[in-house]
C-alpha cells in the first residue's frame, strides 16, 4: 500500500473508505431524464436488471412522436424494437450486460441514428467494502436527428461492424464467454474468452471483456496486459481506456493510470466514472487538489445518482479536516444510498465529525 493522504489506514477512524482495488469496469452514465409513464418499453430484455431509456428529438429541438422506429441491437440476444411514444421516449428494460447499439429510423427523410451504450459487467462490490443497495442501472442518451444529405448511406452500428470481421468460430467463443460471465461462472468465461483471442488475436471485444474478467478476478497485472493490447487495435474506444486506467490503479501503477483516465474523460466527456477513477488516483499521487476536482467532476457529470463520489470526497474532506464539507458529502452519500450497507456507520461518523465543527 501506498501511503497517501487518502490511504485507507489513514482513514480508519473515524472514517473509512473501502480498500483501493477497485474492480469496476466501466459506467457509460448520463443524467437520468424523467419518464412519463407512459414511455414505449420493450417486452422482452435480455435476461438482465438494466434499463436504457432516451429522448429523440428532430433537427427543430422538437421531441419527436409518431411512428418512429427504436431498435437496440447487441451481441447478447435478438434485436429489440419499440415505437416512440406521444412523449418522445422509449426505454428498454431486463438488459443484461453488454454492448448495445441504439438504432433510430425516423423514415427517409432524416439520417439513420447509432448511440452505443456499454453496460459493464456486473461487479460483486460487497466483496470490496462497497456498499450496493440496488445493482440495476438506467443509462440515459438523447438523439437528436439529422436531415438527409442527398446520396447520404447508412453506417451500421459499431458493434455489428467490428464482428462483421471476427472469424465465426472466434464469435462463438466470445458469445459463449458472455453467457458464462453472466451466469457466474468466470473462469469458464475467461478460459472461452482465452480461445477467442488465439483464434483471432486481433479481437478487441473479446480483450475488453477478457480484462474485465481478469479484474474480477483479482489478476489486476494480467488484466492490464490484455486490455492494453485491446487499446492499441482501437485507441479511440473509450471502454477498454477506461478499463486499462481502472486495471493499473488496482496494480498501483498510478501515473500510467492517471494517464489513461485523463485520456477515458476526454473520450467521454459525459461519463463520471473516470473522473471519480482519476480522482482517487491522484489521491495515491498525493495531489489531493486535482484529486478534489476530479471527484466533484465525477458529482456534476453523474447527476444526482451516484453516491460514491460524495463517499470519497467525506473521506477527502474529513482528512483536510473540514469537518462541515465532509458532513455535507456524507449525508449527500446517504440521501442517495439510505440503505447501505454502511449506513449506520456513516452516520456514527456524521455525527462525530459535527461535535468537531
Amino acid at each position: 500500500m501506498v501511503h497517501t493522504p487518502l490511504s485507507v489506514s489513514q482513514l480508519r477512524k473515524p472514517f473509512s473508505l473501502h480498500p483501493w482495488s477497485l474492480a469496476l469496469i466501466l459506467v457509460v452514465t448520463c443524467p437520468l431524464l424523467t419518464f412519463a409513464q407512459g414511455s414505449a418499453r420493450s417486452s422482452v430484455g435480455t435476461g438482465g436488471t438494466h434499463v436504457i431509456q432516451g429522448y429523440i428529438f428532430f433537427p427543430s429541438g422538437r421531441r419527436a412522436d409518431g411512428p418512429v422506429q427504436v431498435k437496440l441491437q447487441s451481441h447478447v440476444a435478438s434485436e429489440l424494437s419499440v415505437t416512440l411514444d406521444s412523449s418522445g421516449s422509449f426505454l428498454f428494460s431486463s438488459l443484461a450486460p453488454g454492448t448495445y447499439t441504439v438504432v433510430v429510423d425516423a423514415g427517409p427523410e432524416y439520417e439513420k441514428a447509432h448511440e452505443d451504450v456499454l453496460i459493464d459487467a456486473d461487479v460483486n462490490l460487497s466483496r470490496m467494502g462497497i456498499p450496493v443497495v440496488n445493482t440495476s442501472r438506467r443509462y440515459s442518451v438523447m438523439i437528436h436527428l439529422q436531415v438527409k444529405s442527398e446520396g447520404t448511406r447508412n453506417k451500421p452500428g459499431v458493434i455489428s461492424a467490428v464482428l462483421a470481421a471476427v472469424p465465426a468460430n472466434a464469435r462463438k467463443l466470445y458469445d459463449k464467454g458472455l453467457e458464462l460471465s453472466r451466469a457466474g461462472e468466470t473462469s469458464k468465461a475467461v478460459d472461452s474468452l482465452k480461445e477467442a483471442v488465439v483464434l483471432y488475436p486481433n479481437f478487441p471485444l473479446a480483450l475488453n471483456e477478457l480484462g474485465v474478467l481478469y479484474l474480477k478476478l483479482g489478476k489486476a497485472d494480467t488484466a492490464v496486459g490484455v486490455l492494453d493490447r485491446a487499446v492499441k487495435l482501437e485507441p479511440a474506444t473509450f471502454a477498454p481506456r477506461l478499463n486499462l486506467g481502472i486495471a493499473l490503479l488496482e496494480a498501483k501503477r498510478f501515473q500510467d493510470a492517471r494517464l489513461h483516465l485523463t485520456e477515458a474523460s476526454k473520450q467521454n466527456a459525459s461519463a463520471p466514472t473516470p473522473h471519480m477513477y482519476l480522482g482517487i488516483t491522484l489521491a495515491h499521487l498525493g495531489q489531493n487538489s486535482e484529486a478534489e476536482k476530479e471527484l466533484l467532476k465525477a458529482v456534476e457529470v453523474g447527476g444526482n445518482h451516484l453516491g460514491l463520489p460524495h463517499y470519497y470526497l467525506g473521506g477527502l474532506y474529513w482528512r483536510q479536516r473540514d469537518y462541515a464539507r465532509a458532513v455535507e458529502h456524507l449525508e449527500k452519500y446517504l440521501e442517495l444510498t439510505p440503505n447501505a450497507a454502511d449506513a449506520e456507520k456513516v452516520r456514527g461518523t456524521i455525527k462525530d465529525l459535527r461535535s468537531r465543527i
